[in-house]
């Protein structure tokens, strides 16, 4: 018997997972390349090959549609073991087969669903061209050496040769049609919806709410329908896609917990809401459910689009104009809500009134009391971490087994980071290896982030690099309005993890957290420093503190501003010498002191506290330099936003005696 050492790397990636419109493209992208990547995995574990990369039990191999099934990279490592004088080129190709087989599984799910509910929409010609022609193969292998410690220089070898077959990669001509629309999703496949907006049945267009002139290819189709293999569908029964929660659930969960923290009265109202958007899934689709079948968010398991009044009246407004003949919509332009009905209608204006009841204040037409809630939040946080220096702590590992134990160790946070994620209100996009990729609500981001941060280190502690230094998670956390479109919001994120990872000098590199912000008006707001432990002040620490100042009304609403206003008149200051240096910084800190002390706090009826005078000068303590009053209202600014959310989420009962805490 013949050993080798064995790589697969499946694509592509940008197709999968960051081609998206909706939260739920997203995850079933990552979930489908998962899967797929799964399938081969579990074909080399079948043909008696040893798994190195991803290290995982048999039953985690088992093919699942849940949205908490354990993640698997696209890169597959392993050893396998031949007759003497066979190479692995059957194998491999049987590998390759068992991935593509996982994919089409998933593709005719999503197509058989959609003749089902509307006959004749796809173009099959269309289809049958593009479904084959969708994954991407790159493999290698090499003599697996005898000798256990010659196991790092192969394993070098063969990432070697890998490089070299991804630069010498295959180039298929991709049939195109000119007078075809392009995918909505990347542009860079013809459409296979073959009927117009107004021929596709009502169902179906609003369980895949599409949009106006969405067109979707072969993958977007799938991901809009797909997560069920066909060989799970039933002739006649009911397909339930597994839903996943959307920005805007994601956005007002802290109002929602705060509804529920807050009294029988406004808990009462939220309960008759979830019964109305139970019984009509068409007005408000669900959350989805965990592995373990629990729903998610189950204090109001459904999108959060009918909790804001101005996406009520749009929907109330759309099916308005599709009742009336003289105002209606070309067809290129018809959204989802066109195809809603007068039953949907009553619905809506229901929920109109609870909502309203909610939100407002003082009474209704009806004398109905008011709680003036106010309007959910509408920023979210996308986080994306990554871990540091992973090539060089896998290049350090010099015998196989240890390999294997780092690969369980990652696989080991993977798990947790999904209890971690959960824990904190959020939904896990993808946690493969040291890969993380979530959605949280505002008031938990940071904390989320220092657990991650904190148990990546933990697990991953004893496998140093060749230089000694263990592996560190950088994350990078990107707030962005929910109406801002998805794909913007996960570049903003992928571009704060890359700042997470860039230090001002090599001492300050990696290891970092960088938070930016993207108003919907406005310039972006970018901080990022290396993490430090708890108590030490990080920056984490220091939003949070701030954040907090702003939810006890000592820190004032217009401070952030009116501190960057202050920092600009120093922005052409000079000073040469230190002593130069050092009287500026007096001079910025007084001003800045004396702006803090300006500004009443309790909404400008309270003077200012001696005790709060001691934060103030806590916060501005080394603040002497243009770049560090800017830096300091610019976390100032973001805190702000995040204090937003924070006090939705803590909002005091409306009768102590009746309130009732969220369980």
């Amino acid at each position: 018997m013949t050993s080798y050492l064995y790589v697969l790397s499946i694509g592509p990636v940008q197709g999968f997972i960051l081609a998206a419109r909706r939260t739920r493209d997203l995850w079933i992208g990552s979930h489908l390349l998962s899967e797929i990547s799964k399938a081969a995995a579990k074909k080399i574990s079948d043909e008696r090959g040893q798994l190195i990369f991803p290290s995982l039990e048999m039953e985690k191999l088992i093919p699942s549609n849940s949205p908490d099934a354990p993640n698997v990279a696209n890169i597959i490592l392993a050893e396998l073991e031949l007759p003497d004088g066979k190479d692995p080129s059957d194998l491999n190709q049987r590998v390759k087969t068992a991935a593509q087989d996982e994919w089409m599984q998933y593709a005719k799910g999503a197509k058989c669903l959609a003749e089902r509910l509307s006959s004749g929409f796809i173009n099959q010609d269309i289809w049958d061209d593009q479904v084959k022609d969708v994954l991407e193969f790159y493999s290698a292998w090499v003599p697996m050496p005898k000798e256990e410690d010659a196991y790092q220089g192969a394993r070098k070898r063969l990432m070697q040769l890998l490089a070299s077959r991804k630069a010498t990669r295959d180039f298929t001509q991709t049939i195109r049609d000119d007078k075809l629309p392009k995918s909505s999703l990347d542009g860079s496949r013809d459409t296979v919806l073959l009927k117009t907006k107004s021929e596709i049945s009502k169902e179906l267009a609003i369980r895949m709410r599409l949009n106006a002139g969405e067109q979707l290819c072969v993958v977007g189709l799938t991901k809009r329908l797909g997560g069920k293999r066909f060989d799970d569908l039933k002739e006649g029964e009911e397909t339930k896609l597994e839903a996943f929660p959307s920005v805007v659930r994601v956005a007002l969960d802290p109002w929602v917990r705060g509804i529920i923290k807050s009294g029988d009265d406004a808990k009462g109202i939220l309960i008759e809401i979830n019964k109305i958007c139970k019984k009509n899934e068409n007005i408000a689709q669900g959350a989805g459910r965990s592995q373990n079948k629990e729903r998610r968010y189950p204090n109001f398991p459904f999108d959060g689009q009918v909790l804001h009044l101005p996406r009520i009246a749009a929907m109330m407004n759309a099916i308005k104009k599709s009742n009336d003949p003289k105002k209606k919509v070309p067809d290129k332009l018809m959204r989802w809500e066109a195809r809603l009905s007068n039953d949907d209608m009553n619905d809506l204006m229901t929920l109109k009134g609870l909502v309203e009841r909610l939100q407002k204040s003082g009474k209704t037409k009806n004398g109905e009391k008011c709680l003036g809630f106010g309007e959910p939040e509408r920023y979210y946080a996308i986080l994306a971490a990554d871990g540091d220096r992973m090539g060089k702590v896998i290049s350090a590992r010099r015998l196989k087994g240890e390999h294997i134990r780092f690969s369980a160790s990652l696989s080991q946070f993977a798990d947790n980071a999904r209890e971690i994620v959960k824990k904190h209100n959020g939904c896990m996009v993808y946690s493969g290896g040291d890969d993380v990729l979530a959605f949280l609500p505002l008031d938990t981001c940071l904390h989320a982030a220092r657990v991650l941060h904190r148990k990546f280190s933990i697990l991953l502690d004893e496998f140093p690099d060749e230089n000694g230094k263990t592996p560190t998670l950088s994350v990078g956390i990107a707030i962005g309005h929910s109406m801002e479109p998805l794909e913007d919001i996960l570049g903003f994120a992928r571009g704060a993890e890359n700042a997470a990872k860039k230090g001002e000098n090599a001492k300050d590199e990696r290891d970092g957290l960088a938070v930016h912000i993207y108003p919907r008006s406005g310039v972006p707001i970018k901080i990022r420093d290396q993490w430090k432990a708890k108590g030490e002040n990080g920056l984490d620490e220091r939003l949070l503190k701030w954040a907090n100042m702003h939810c006890r009304d000592e820190l004032p609403d217009r401070a952030a501003y009116d501190m960057r206003e202050l920092a600009e008149d120093y922005r052409n200051w000079s000073a040469s010498t230190e002593e130069e240096k050092k009287a500026l910084g007096s001079i910025i800190y007084a001003d800045a002191l004396r702006l803090l002390k300006r500004k009443r706090a309790g909404h400008g009826g309270e003077a200012i506290k001696e005790e709060i005078v001691k934060d103030f000068k806590e916060m501005l303590s080394g603040v002497d330099s243009y770049e560090k009053i800017t830096r300091l209202a610019n976390e100032l600014i973001i805190a702000r936003r995040l204090a937003s959310a924070i006090k939705q989420a803590n909002r005091k009962p409306q009768n102590n005696e009746n309130a009732e805490e969220e369980t």
